[in-house]
């Protein structure tokens, strides 16, 4: 019986090979497009998760209270962690990260490293760090020693085999103790090197803010409790310190958060890259909805096919056929489409994998095992969810009704078939708003004024010693020589290099907020062109601005109070003086912030960094000027631009990713339509040829075929369009500045729409419209 189940299914594919293709393809692509997403979804919500203990760590963070406003800073005092361990029975270890700049040299190599931490000898503890070679508990433990990961070591020394070997760290001898395997990419702390460090130092709460802390308990934290008993700190010690230094409006209050959730809490100073789990959940939708529009296709195409299978429903039943044999027989013909779409998607997920983790920088991979699991996965469940309800309703069908050609309209399919209609060209109509709302907001977000001229501005970073910085002003007088070099500044770059408190005087009242800080010269506005509001710019010609001046941005004034700001009071930074100019806004973080109020002070101490006005092809002179001041020191730069362009470069692959899909979704959606106008052109064969023969010109025909499935892509516009811009418009609030989403846009949605719609139907209406009625009439 199942041999002749398998001969009835090919015969019935062979037969109808278009309506067969359409199904495998719709089926395969939404099979693979669901399982690329699951794994995109599946690594996004699962940060730090690889821990084994990740259910028992808490990272702690700080809360300070100001006179204006609160602010969430990631990192916590040095002493907390010893602090935690001496007197918190609950806690089994709480250790500490302190971020650092690293300067690696190992023989002729040279280079500036990034995410290097000094850390606690008992982090191997706490966290799964898995070494490749050394011991975990005794890595850490003396001074001067260093763990590396197998990229790092093999970039230096070529080989893993480094155990005992010495790197020079910021010129200090360093002894490898470990070799660590590299991490996932889906950790929020991404390490390249360990270095042990003393952190007991000092016993300040308030004067060294610098350590990460983490916290590992004996059994399952409790978030809340934890922060309550971690009050008691603030009160009783941090608290008095704050009175000692008169700042007693001011409070530090300590935050706890599960690992597991850290790189989705945004909005902390200090802290490491971000990410949206809202996006995760977008994509899974996502996922789900192109899988279910593949299977919609499938039971439409079916459903729409009742009559032509109703004879053979008849025939067969009335030669004794039992309905669960009908009912197995449609089954095996969903399961054998099933089959070749499991296979054709596995095919594509394996050529697209590598695609994908080239795009987002990660390590997609699916094992034997899991490749099994998920074509047996998606073999239940499109056999079972595409083949149950078609096989039920053409199983039911009555022998005299079905021979006699009586269900035409059997079990409501007709309205099935529209509701699957419009529901796809909703999905579809709602990624095309977002595709193009995506695209004006990006456009925006690359061509938004930002205040000032990112073009030809070159960065080059300092070395992180006071020393080697001592002589940048040798190096910015050298480069000041060459025509080709039009503006330099030394400072502390193009971001704010300090948070500090700033007291001023407003109405005659006496104010004290936190102020961004930038450390600058004279030459700092004209390198990046920045406007004045009001006032002046630093200048050489007047002495006092070394040591008094301040300039301040127009956030800064409005939320001052400000009437006239110029010759204001003014004091932070330890310095005290008075407002001489006022620069117009500019954007010094993303557009996703708003501008922030911030000042700037004359640098008096080594710049850590040089900002110049040149261009690409004086890259070689640069390296030569620096090496004769820097000969042991590695030269790294970046063009301002391009360093701006990675702030949005998770909105771009989100982009990429929201245009992926919406071409799925819209491509699987335009493939049941065109199956479904097909299948109509077929049952009209007659209808249209009668019509022609009696004057129905081509446009007629072609009206008559469109116009009842336009009505439906009209239906899902209508239902799909104010979904969309409320979604989108959420999605918006998430940039400080933004496009606003006009009903053009959804005219444009609507007639982009329409015109895929009739794409689609076209390819089969004028082929039908065109046939020559002798041959259509014949044919019947």
């Amino acid at each position: 019986m199942i041999f002749n189940f398998f001969k009835i299914a090919l015969r019935n594919l062979r037969r109808h090979a278009l309506y067969g293709s359409i199904n495998i393809v719709g089926l395969s692509i939404g099979l693979a497009a669901c399982a690329l997403m699951a794994m995109y979804v599946r690594h996004e919500l699962s940060y730090d998760v690889f821990h084994q203990k990740a259910q028992r760590i808490l990272r702690v963070t700080s809360h300070l209270k100001t006179p204006e406003a609160p602010m969430e800073l990631a990192n916590t005092p040095n002493i907390l962690a010893p602090f935690l361990n001496r007197n918190y029975p609950e806690v089994e270890k709480a250790v500490r990260f302190q971020s650092m700049a690293a300067t690696f040299s190992q023989g002729t190599k040279l280079y500036n490293e990034s995410d290097v931490y000094y850390a606690d000898a008992s982090v191997f503890d706490v966290f799964t760090f898995p070494l490749v070679a050394g011991e975990a508990r005794q890595a850490l433990t003396q001074p001067q020693t260093v763990v590396l990961t197998e990229t790092l070591a093999k970039k230096y020394f070529g080989t893993t085999d480094v155990l005992g070997k010495t790197v020079q760290i910021n010129k200090q001898p360093y002894q490898i103790t470990g070799v660590m395997a590299e991490l996932p990419t889906n950790t929020d702390l991404k390490i390249r090197a360990l270095l042990s460090h003393d952190f007991d130092k000092g016993n300040s709460w308030i004067e060294d803010l610098s350590a990460y802390t983490f916290v590992l308990f004996r059994g399952k934290p409790d978030n809340a409790a934890f922060e309550k008993k971690m009050a008691a700190i603030s009160r009783r010690y941090i608290q008095p310190e704050l009175t000692k230094m008169d700042s007693e409006d001011y409070s530090l209050e300590f935050r706890a958060e599960a690992l597991t959730d850290v790189h989705y809490s945004q909005g902390k100073l200090e802290d490491t890259p971000k990410g949206n789990k809202q996006y995760g959940y977008l994509f899974s939708f996502l996922a789900v909805f192109v899988l279910v529009i593949a299977l919609l296709n499938y039971i439409s195409l079916l459903t729409a096919r009742a009559t032509e299978r109703a004879k053979e429903v008849g025939v067969r039943k009335a030669n004794g056929a039992l309905r669960s044999q009908l009912i197995w027989q449609f089954l095996f013909e969903s399961l054998l489409i099933s089959s070749f779409s499991v296979v054709i998607g596995l095919v594509i997920l394996q050529l697209v994998i590598p695609l994908m983790n080239d795009l987002l920088q990660t390590q997609f991979q699916m094992t034997g095992m899991e490749l099994g699991v998920w074509a047996a996965v998606g073999l239940l469940i499109t056999t079972l969810l595409g083949g149950l309800y078609p096989a039920f309703v053409l199983s039911a069908f009555r022998p005299a009704e079905a021979l006699r050609g009586g269900v035409h309209q059997a079990s409501g399919g007709f309205q099935l078939r529209q509701t699957i209609t419009v529901f796809q060209f909703m999905l579809a109509v709602g990624m095309i708003a977002g595709v193009l709302v995506m695209y004006k907001q990006m456009d925006f977000l690359q061509n938004h004024s930002l205040g000032f001229n990112k073009n030809k501005v070159l960065t080059i970073q300092l070395p992180a010693d006071s020393l080697a910085q001592m002589k940048g002003y040798a190096l910015a007088a050298s480069l000041k020589k060459y025509p080709a070099i039009s503006e330099i500044t030394a400072g502390s770059g193009f971001e704010p290099a300090s948070l500090a408190s700033t007291d001023f005087t407003v109405n005659g009242k006496a104010r004290e907020v936190m102020t961004l800080f930038f450390f600058v010269d004279d030459h700092y506005l004209p390198t990046l062109e920045l406007k004045l509001a009001q006032g002046r710019n630093f200048s050489s010609a007047h002495p006092s601005d070394k040591r008094s001046g301040f300039i301040v941005n127009e956030a800064f004034v409005k939320m001052s109070g400000w009437k006239q700001p110029i010759g204001q009071p003014i004091e932070g930074v330890n310095k005290k003086g008075t407002v001489i100019g006022v620069v117009k806004n500019f954007h010094f973080k993303s557009l996703h912030n708003l501008v922030e109020p911030m000042a700037m002070v004359w640098n008096v101490n080594p710049p850590n960094t040089l900002m110049l006005k040149t261009s690409p092809e004086q890259l070689p002179l640069l390296r030569a000027v620096w090496q004769k001041h820097y000969p042991f020191e590695p030269f790294e730069y970046s063009f301002l631009d391009s360093t701006l362009e990675k702030e949005y470069q998770k909105d771009r692959l989100t982009m990429t990713l929201f245009n992926a899909f919406a071409f799925l979704t819209i491509f699987v959606s335009c493939l049941g339509l065109f199956s479904l106008v097909t299948f109509s052109t077929e049952l009209r064969t007659k209808e249209i040829g009668i019509r022609k023969v009696l004057g129905a010109s081509v446009v007629g025909i072609l009206t008559l075929l469109s116009k009842d499935f336009l009505k439906l892509v009209a239906l899902a516009i209508v239902i799909a369009s104010p979904l969309a811009y409320y979604a989108l418009n959420r999605w918006l609030e998430s940039f400080a500045y933004h496009i606003t989403i006009s009903g053009w846009t959804f005219v444009w949605v609507s007639l982009i729409a329409i015109v895929i719609a009739l794409v689609t139907i076209s390819f089969q209406s004028v082929k039908a419209a065109l046939v020559n009625p002798v041959k259509s009439l014949k044919s019947e």
